[in-house]
């Protein structure tokens, strides 16, 4: 799921000129990037490390990179 996901963000970055903020899951996909990494990782930390803002809602099918002024916002 990890490798997944960087290349979502790698793609997003690309398409746009800029990295994303944001990263659209369900709860399915965060138990698999949970399970992706070392056991002590909290889906925070992994955020973090991603600097992402992670958005959980069940409608997501499939995970997703996107960007957002309101998160930079938020993080500062």
């Amino acid at each position: 799921m990890l490798s997944y996901i960087y290349r979502q963000i790698c793609d997003f970055e690309n398409q746009h000129g800029i990295l994303p903020n944001l990263l659209y899951i369900n709860e399915e996909h965060a138990e698999h990037l949970k399970d992706s990494v070392a056991e002590e990782f909290t889906l925070q930390q992994i955020a973090e490390l991603l600097q992402l803002e992670v958005i959980i809602n069940q409608e997501v099918l499939h995970p997703h990179a996107a960007w957002t002024q309101s998160a930079i916002r938020i993080a500062s």
